[in-house]
Parts: structure tokens; sequence; C-alpha cells
């Protein structure tokens, strides 16, 4: 009886902080200067913690391109948080127009001007590239932290 009831309480210490169901980022508009509407699905007239501006590009395949079709973004992070921010070409994945995800890490070292890995204070920012195998057109850029949860998501303009 005694370990039954040590076991719950650890269980119950363990899960507290724990959420089930994660809040979904809200998509920042592909226009800077104008925020998106209800039927985007974005938070209208809403300041985000990590701005994220996403436009298409091309790259210039890097001596380690394999020669394969690149789709890519160019995205500028800004950190509007109080905290330090971590970017790393790895916590980037594009979302094409039929909502399939591809992931950046299959396209790494195949192309010049990739974003950088750093650690951004408040209110600086980074630009590069971030940029996926295959032919396809770019819909949502969406960064995560360390941890892989998603904290922020942009609408790529043409």
């Amino acid at each position: 009886m005694r370990k039954t009831i040590v076991a719950l309480g650890a269980v119950a210490v363990l899960t507290a902080g724990c959420e089930y169901e994660q809040e979904p980022v809200a998509v920042q508009s592909a226009d800077p200067g104008k925020p998106s509407g209800k039927s985007s699905g974005a938070a209208k007239g809403k300041t985000f913690p990590i701005k994220l501006i996403a436009k298409r590009a091309r790259a210039s395949k890097s001596v380690l391109s394999d020669g394969g079709a690149l789709s890519c973004v160019k995205v500028t992070v800004t950190n509007q948080t109080k905290k330090r921010l971590e970017v790393n070409p790895l916590y980037f994945s594009i979302t094409d127009t039929g909502n399939t995800k591809h992931d950046s890490t299959s396209a790494l070292a195949e192309y010049e001007g990739q974003i950088a890995t750093t650690t951004l204070a408040p209110r600086e920012k980074a630009t590069g590239l971030v940029c996926a195998e295959g032919a396809f057109r770019p819909k949502i850029v969406t960064m995560t932290n360390p941890l892989f949860s998603e904290v922020a998501r942009a609408r790529v303009a043409s």
C-alpha cells in the first residue's frame, strides 16, 4: 500500500507542469506591415515574441550539392523577447501549398547562405536561407526551439 502511494505521488510531481495539448502558434502575415485576416488563421494585430518574415528565394548550390531540386525561403528572425534566442537551421521546416511538411535537415550544406547557427540577444535579428529537398511552392515556415516546440510560424511571401 505504501509503495502505491509513493508511486502515485511521484507521478503527480512529475506531471504537474506538463501540458497535454499545446496551443498552436499563430501564423504571422507574409506582409510584415499588414496583419493577416481571420480567414488565413493568423492573429490579427497581434505582436509576436519572435518575429519571423519569410519570402521565396533561390539558393546557390554548394560544392556538396547532389544536384537535386531545392525549394528555399529567405527568413529573417527577430528576437522581440527579453531573453536570448537560439537560432539553428535544424529548427526550421517548410510546409508547401499541399500542406505537406518538409524538413530542412535533408538539404543542409547543399546550398550557400543558409541561416547561421547563432544566439540572438533581445532586439537582434538574423537573416538567411532555409531550404528543403524537392520542387514545391513554400506556403508556411515554422521555427522551433531547442526542445523542438513551435515558437514561430510565418506565411511565405512570393
